[in-house]
């Protein structure tokens, strides 16, 4: 093995050559670093189950709410400075968290924000037409922006990033079917097919899915309440309920189809509302 000669002003250095000792020696370090990768992928994911993720355009997506389970099984620590609150002429506004996410002495910065134009949080009267920014409720784009910085720091340190099935399947026993899929509706549009023709469609965020169960004629039931602030829609559909909590974890919006009677609201259909072509998991 030669050394090189490199010219650089008119003076001559002498770079010395990587012995096949050094190459190996880095391979070799390279090797247990990719295997401990590995091992606390591995690690990682055991500590979820199927209920910490959705299948959001095909892709496995881990809420916060796993998120911070696993952070909490390796010690991840973070510390998280007050929001950042900017409001534009148009009346829109954004809220900015920055957050130091700390691992085994390593220490990274990741940011999470949330903006009011994002077509999740917008709102609709009954006729379709879209409310301006005062309509939109801060809490809602404060909080989404929050999770989304904690769901960015936690899986950033632990290099959880673009995972897939054959991962969650090879490292963690679950597969896709068993993950609730998040059907999205583009954008707010009004569904083209209503069961009633007294049935109202709204797009709201979710701030709670709440349980009722009881007997009536021998036979138990289980009833859904989905709460947006004080209104509320009821439905006997887990599936409806399971996709509105997974939309409130992600700080999406959902979109309700309802009929209202004596007894309140009654679901016919929700639709978790795509916020434009944002990618699960992205920044910003």
């Amino acid at each position: 093995m030669t050394s090189e000669l490199v010219t650089k002003e008119n003076t001559e250095v002498i770079i010395p050559p990587i012995t096949d000792d050094t190459l190996i020696g880095l391979a070799d370090q390279a090797e247990k670093r990719v295997d401990a990768l590995n091992r606390i992928k591995r690690a990682a994911l055991k500590a979820t189950n199927a209920r910490d993720w959705t299948d959001q355009n095909g892709n496995p997506y881990l809420q916060v709410s796993g998120a911070e389970k696993v952070g909490r099984v390796f010690g991840v620590s973070w510390r998280i400075d007050e929001p950042v609150f900017e409001k534009e002429e148009s009346g829109h506004f954004t809220y900015t968290y920055k957050g130091y996410f700390s691992l085994a002495g390593a220490e990274i910065e990741a940011i999470g924000t949330r903006s009011s134009k994002d077509g999740f949080f917008k709102r609709y009267d009954k006729e379709r037409k879209e409310l301006p920014a005062s309509e939109i409720d801060k809490g809602d784009v404060k909080k989404a922006a929050y999770t989304n910085l904690l769901g960015n720091g936690i899986t950033r340190i632990l290099g959880l990033r673009n995972l897939t099935w054959e991962d969650l399947q090879e490292f963690a026993g679950i597969s896709k079917d068993q993950v609730g899929r998040v059907d999205y509706k583009k954008n707010g549009k009004a569904q083209s097919a209503i069961k009633s023709e007294s049935a109202e469609t709204v797009t709201v965020g979710i701030s709670d899915v709440r349980v009722k169960s009881g007997t009536k004629n021998g036979k138990a039931w289980t009833q859904y309440i989905i709460k947006n602030g004080n209104a509320e829609y009821t439905t006997f559909s887990k599936t409806f309920a399971e996709q509105a909590k997974e939309a409130a974890a992600a700080g999406l919006q959902c979109e309700i189809t309802f009929t209202t009677n004596q007894f309140g609201k009654n679901l016919e259909s929700l639709k978790v509302v795509e916020p434009f072509d944002r990618q699960p998991g992205q920044e910003g």
